[in-house]
């Protein structure tokens, strides 16, 4: 699929420890599902047997064909279609009546800045289509007032073996989050760890102008951070300030700087860390990860000092951060998996020699640094409503999904999914996506392989995309192929993926229900706290004001929250999904 349009869609669904906004909702007369979450992870492998051939032909046409109704949230990707397609009539809605049998009739279409309010309005009316993809929250909304149809027997009788294959194992996690007291109501779309990642992005070639090293160390970090403060390594003249930062327009899950610099000392934004105690706290500010926030803190406040940080950060927005970098003031980012699609690659846009790497996340005190994540993130889920006439359809659709876009064996990527000359998007007139949750990481194991071995023969059809742009990139520096050699090879930022799973250097969320009301309620109070004293330390403000954070913290957000959080975690037997991780 399209990386750029993919990359914006995990971030826009990641989820927050804290900031998860749920709206009210009224619900329809039918029995509601139970709203418990808590199944474990033994009960949830039951569900499913992956290597099991499905016992319902898990490709089977409806003869004659059925009428089934769905909507569409974003009607404007009908800009990507070719030959006159529209929403309601393109390659999907041929195709699904061709190979399955099922005519999709939508009971409306609306542009994307109002398909989400539009979504709350049907679900509050109970005028349902047959099936339809909510985001997790309206998920919870639908179960909770039994609007939606138990699918247990039709996923497991009708899912295709790929199908299964992403729904159990390393991505149990997706099913769990649809299963509730052993009953599945919906089909997830997710990601997971191997998708996932914090790391630094450095200009590696003006490390080695400076004759230094990739730092393994916040030491060896340290002196990278002066020699590009003093030097202009690239002669592009001006003011350098080599850590890019913007605070203008913060996002909830936002906590003044990417995540990778408090995970260097061991402090782990947005997810939950079991403790000593055997006890769930936030991975920032819980009793045991606070002082090493506070060390993060300060060093940021150290080098905002040393003018590593521009003075004018806290007005910057998005497109001051982005000056920073092609401008070639900034140099230091600490991001994420998809830094080269965007900003990164407006640099070379301009500077087609500068040289980027991803780097994995230095330690502050040489323990091992480890990159927080969640180990699989339901991002949306397709459901049905409760009483649907063919519920089967909806894992019939799935599979085929699956297979013309994410099945190395059987995808037709340039047709379904992305168009080759021009990148348009045409998966997005499909409006109940699912997707590989592996996706990326599979396509560097093959990308990578390929630069290896010299042969790309036998790469499916978008991995060998990835292949020729990445390949473009390293022999003839082609700008056009910088993202994909910096997302898919061996110096790519799923390469440093592949080292976190390989040394266990990610910390894992051990929190994986939906936020509870008392998160709900109390999380604007404290982040606004967070960001007005993050400002205020940073710029050298006294550090007794974190501390007076603190005690917010606990009176108004850990007194409330995490009671109830500990007691989800008993309920799940206190099964550690950190502990799974680094006994696999």
């Amino acid at each position: 699929m399209n990386k750029k349009i993919f990359v914006k869609m995990i971030t826009i669904a990641g989820c927050l420890s804290l900031m998860l906004t749920l709206a009210a909702c009224s619900g329809g007369n039918s029995e509601p599902a139970p709203a418990n979450n808590s199944n474990s992870s033994a009960e949830i492998a039951k569900l499913l047997d992956p290597n099991a051939e499905p016992a319902k032909d898990p490709y089977g046409k409806f003869d004659p064909p059925i009428d089934i109704t769905v909507v569409h949230t974003s009607n404007e990707v009908a800009n990507n279609l070719k030959n006159g397609d529209t929403i309601e009539k393109n390659i999907y809605t041929r195709t699904w009546l061709e190979k399955l049998g099922i005519n999709m009739k939508f009971k409306w279409t609306s542009p994307g800045s109002q398909g989400e309010e539009k979504m709350n309005l049907m679900i509050a009316s109970g005028d349902l289509p047959d099936f339809f993809y909510v985001s997790p929250a309206q998920f919870e909304r639908l179960a909770s007032t039994g609007q939606l149809e138990d699918l247990t027997e039709v996923v497991k009788n009708y899912s295709s073996k790929y199908t299964k294959k992403y729904l159990t194992g390393d991505y149990a996690g997706l099913l769990e989050g649809v299963t509730k007291n052993g009953k599945i109501y919906g089909i997830p779309n997710g990601q997971t760890y191997h998708d996932s990642g914090y790391m630094l992005w450095m200009r590696s070639d003006n490390v080695d102008k400076a004759g230094l090293t990739i730092p393994k160390t916040v030491d060896e970090l340290d002196k990278i951070l002066e020699a590009f403060k003093k030097n202009d390594y690239d002669g592009t003249g001006g003011e350098k300030y080599p850590i890019a930062l913007a605070d203008a327009n913060i996002p909830s899950n936002y906590w003044g700087i990417g995540d990778a610099f408090f995970n260097m000392f061991h402090s782990y934004p947005n997810i939950w860390v079991m403790n000593s105690k055997g006890e769930l706290e936030d991975g920032m500010f819980g009793p045991e990860r606070r002082e090493h926030t506070r060390k993060a803190l300060l060093k940021l406040q150290e080098y905002f000092k040393k003018g590593y940080i521009h003075p004018d950060f806290a007005t910057f927005d998005d497109t001051k951060y982005n000056e920073l970098i092609v401008n070639n003031q900034s140099s230091i980012v600490f991001g994420g998996l998809w830094d080269a699609w965007w900003p990164l690659n407006l640099n070379i846009e301009k500077y087609p020699h500068a040289k980027w790497l991803p780097v994995a996340i230095p330690s502050a005190d040489g323990e091992l640094a480890k990159s927080s994540v969640t180990a699989a993130t339901v991002l949306g889920i397709s459901v049905a409503r409760k009483g649907v006439a063919n519920p089967e359809a909806l894992p019939l659709m799935e599979n085929l999904f699956h297979d013309l876009n994410n099945n190395p064996d059987t995808m037709q990527f340039g047709k379904y999914n992305t168009d080759p000359v021009d990148n348009a998007g045409i998966f997005l007139a499909y409006p109940m996506p699912i997707y590989n949750p592996s996706f990326n990481y599979e396509a560097y194991e093959a990308v990578s392989g390929a630069f290896k071995t010299g042969k790309s023969d036998e790469l499916s059809e978008a991995y060998s995309l990835f292949y020729k742009q990445a390949k473009s990139y390293a022999d003839s520096n082609d700008k056009a192929g910088f993202p994909s050699y910096l997302s898919y090879s061996d110096q790519g930022s799923l390469a440093v993926v592949d080292s976190y799973i390989t040394r266990k250097a990610f910390q894992m969320n051990e929190y994986t229900a939906m936020p509870t009301q008392e998160m709900i309620d109390n999380a604007p109070i404290i982040k606004k706290a967070y960001d007005v004293m993050f400002l205020s330390v940073v710029t050298g403000g006294d550090i007794s004001q974190y501390d007076d954070f603190l005690k917010q913290y606990d009176a108004l957000y850990a007194s409330a929250v995490y009671p109830g959080v500990n007691k989800w975690f008993e309920a799940k037997n206190k099964e550690s999904i950190q502990k799974w991780f680094e006994s696999k």
